[in-house]
């Protein structure tokens, strides 16, 4: 018999991804560190149609599929918008976060880095309406 030490520092980052309100995919921190993200690298998606799974796929260079990951003031994020817009993903009234599961099993199949996007989906706090002109507290 083989036993294998299942070791926590692999477990010890949680990925996540987050579509902001403008459409765009953005990556927290401790994501962008995790997966060594800079201006240079790229991302594609993968649908899996039957199963309704969304893969998120980092690669080095830039081809006709894979969109540029951008960076502003450290924070990285990716222009989704119009994907997500086909896709029917409603990230204005919703907050909706996924999470990064690595899929080594598809590496032969795919090149780069590739993670099952898990959604997880939540109704937007409805912004706290300006006081009329004139109203008082």
């Amino acid at each position: 018999m083989e036993i294998k030490i299942i070791s926590a520092k692999q477990f010890a980052t949680k990925l996540k991804v987050t579509i902001q309100a403008s459409g765009r995919l953005g990556f927290t921190d401790e994501t962008a560190k995790s997966l060594k993200l800079s201006s240079g690298k790229c991302a594609k998606f993968a649908q899996d149609n039957e199963k309704g799974i969304l893969y998120l796929i980092i690669v080095d260079k830039l081809d006709e599929d894979a969109f540029q990951i951008r960076e502003s003031s450290g924070y990285f994020y990716v222009p989704t918008k119009q994907m997500f817009d086909m896709l029917g993903y409603d990230y204005e009234n919703n907050n909706i976060m996924f999470d990064l599961i690595r899929q080594t099993n598809l590496g032969n199949e795919i090149e780069g880095m590739i993670f099952k996007m898990k959604p997880r989906i939540n109704k937007r706090k409805e912004k706290r309406k300006e006081k009329e002109v004139g109203e008082t507290e």
